[in-house]
C-alpha cells in the first residue's frame, strides 16, 4: 500500500501526471484536494477556513481509503511542511509506503507555461503569484531531502509517470 504525494509549482504537470499514474494503480484513490475545497461553499470568501477545512478531509479520505489497504496518491501545490509531515505519518502509522514527488521545472518554463493555459479574469492565479509560488517551492524543495525531485521540462507526461513508478518502487 502506498501514499504518493505529487507536489510542484504550477504548470509542471501535477493533475496530468497524478490522473496517468492514478490508471496505473488498480483500485488507488486520487485525492485532488483543490476539488475537495471547491465543493465547501464559500470558499473563496472563506479562503483560509476552506483551506483548513479541504485538508482536514483530505487526512480523514487517506485514513479512511487506507483501511482498505489499497493505494492513495494526492495531487496538489503544497509548501506547508506540516501538513505534508502530518499526511505521511498518518500513511506510516497505516504501514504505507510513502512516495513524495516534486516535478520540478525551471521558472521560466513554469511561467510560460502558465500564460499559455492562460489566466481567468476570475481566477485566483496570477503571473505574480505563479512566480511566487515557483519561488516557494524551491525553498521547499531544499527542505524535502527525501523527496523525489523529477525535472520535467524535457519529458513527456509519460515518461513522468514512469519516473514516479520508478520513485514508488525504490
Amino acid at each position: 500500500m502506498n501514499l504518493v504525494i505529487i507536489n510542484g509549482p504550477c504548470g509542471v504537470g501535477k493533475s496530468t501526471v497524478a490522473s496517468a499514474l492514478h490508471q496505473t494503480m488498480p483500485l488507488s484513490l486520487l485525492v485532488d484536494i483543490d476539488a475537495i475545497r471547491r465543493q465547501i461553499s464559500g470558499y473563496r470568501e472563506h479562503a483560509d477556513e476552506s483551506n483548513r477545512f479541504s485538508f482536514l478531509l483530505v487526512l480523514a479520505m487517506i485514513d479512511a481509503y487506507m483501511q482498505t489497504g489499497h493505494d492513495v496518491i494526492v495531487e496538489k501545490m503544497m509548501f506547508d511542511e506540516t501538513r505534508l509531515d502530518r499526511m505521511i505519518a498518518l500513511a506510516k502509522q497505516r504501514n504505507a509506503h510513502v512516495t513524495e514527488v516534486i516535478l520540478w521545472a525551471s521558472k521560466d518554463v513554469v511561467l510560460k507555461r502558465a500564460a499559455d493555459r492562460g489566466y481567468r479574469e476570475d481566477g485566483l492565479l496570477t503571473p505574480e503569484k505563479c512566480e511566487r509560488f515557483w519561488n516557494e517551492m524551491n525553498e521547499l524543495k531544499a527542505k524535502r531531502p527525501h523527496a523525489t525531485i523529477i525535472d520535467v521540462e524535457d519529458l513527456s507526461p509519460d515518461e513522468v509517470v514512469e519516473r514516479v513508478k520508478t520513485a514508488i518502487e525504490a
